[in-house]
């Protein structure tokens, strides 16, 4: 294998942690791949580069020999010929994806992800599905950020190649599970317990499962229940089960990174311009907020400590107030009559 610097292929440093190598690949895999680009074979030749550097660095005895000697012995994985590869889990063809990442995925035509509404593998596994959008590469689709309601990922067991070099004697762990849910933006602040509903793969069983939604959960972000993915092979363990959280807005409230909350408040001009107390719709309960005189529009009051839950602490970030001075459209005889007075006194 030719000695290439995979670190500078993904832009990453030489201490890049597993989940920035990640982050890295899926970044420049949008740009690169053949669907965004097609006919165009230096981007094609720049993507198989790209999966190269990930399928390297992202696993980790590879990635040790390739920091100590530049080069990793063996053949790299070929994914263009892995469309509708049944990889070993009783799928047939058109209904399993590997993606270049080493990411085996299980299509299904079935609704919207979340809810508490059951779910059945058979049509994951089995049943009627068909892949949207899947390029040269496996089928692998990085613009569908919701994913399908399933995935099945390998990235901590290597690629079919390798995997079929193995010896029969050692136990191999079971695959990862992702199911998409999608919660209220209020289950996030308060945090919530929500069950979901599927028939198990293998035994047929139909599972329910509780998942604990903590309060201040991130948008996207993930939850892990142990031991409840694909059962192992040769007595090993089974696979997680990775819950993908997503957040649906709110039309009062806008959450910022850092657990700030911005709120959009109208107050009538003499409000702005004397001062006075106004009644805010808080996370939790009304606040009653002091305007101070001059207020100009736009203004953003901070008010400690009432905004969304610190993640696992009793800490919260801050409700803003974003201050919209109303501006009247049509006045009647008395109010036009006092503006034209302040207008007299320069105001």
């Amino acid at each position: 294998m030719a000695n290439k610097d995979y670190y500078k292929i993904l832009g990453i440093s030489k201490s890049a942690s597993k989940e920035e190598i990640k982050r890295a690949f899926r970044k420049k895999a949008r740009k690169y791949h053949p669907d965004v680009n097609p006919g165009d074979e230096e981007a094609e030749e720049k993507f198989k580069e790209i999966n190269e550097a990930y399928m390297i660095l992202n696993d980790d005895k590879k990635r040790e020999m390739y920091d100590k000697f530049g080069v990793v012995d063996g053949e790299m994985p070929d994914f263009s010929g892995a469309r509708g590869s049944s990889g070993g889990f009783g799928g047939s063809g058109g209904r399993v994806y590997r993606g270049p990442d080493g990411t085996v995925y299980y299509t299904s035509t079935g609704g919207a992800p979340g809810g508490t509404s059951g779910v059945n593998f058979d049509d994951i596994f089995g049943g009627r599905s068909g892949r949207r959008g899947s390029g040269s590469f496996g089928g692998f689709d990085f613009f569908n950020d919701l994913g399908d309601i399933f995935d099945v990922f390998n990235q901590k067991r290597g690629s079919t190649r390798s995997r079929s070099s193995r010896t029969t004697e050692f136990p191999r762990e079971g695959d990862d599970l992702r199911y998409d849910m999608e919660i209220d933006f209020m289950d996030a602040f308060h945090g919530a317990n929500k069950k979901i509903s599927y028939r198990n793969p293998v035994t047929g069983e139909q599972k329910t499962v509780t998942v604990k939604i903590p309060a201040g959960l991130k948008p996207e972000q993930k939850l892990r229940l142990k031991g409840l993915g694909m059962p192992g092979e040769r007595g090993g363990k089974s696979g997680d089960l990775y819950i993908a959280v997503h957040v649906r807005s709110d039309p009062r409230f806008e959450r910022r990174d850092n657990d700030d909350v911005v709120v959009t408040k109208e107050i009538p001009f003499s409000t702005a311009a004397l001062g006075g107390k106004v009644e805010v719709d808080g996370l939790d309960r009304t606040l009653t907020v002091t305007v101070p005189p001059g207020t100009k529009d736009s203004t953003m009051l901070r008010l400690k400590n009432q905004g969304f839950p610190k993640l696992h602490s009793n800490q919260r970030g801050n409700l803003l107030l974003d201050i919209k001075v109303q501006v009247p459209e049509s006045l009647n005889k008395e109010q036009r009559k006092l503006l034209e007075e302040l207008r007299l006194h320069g105001m």
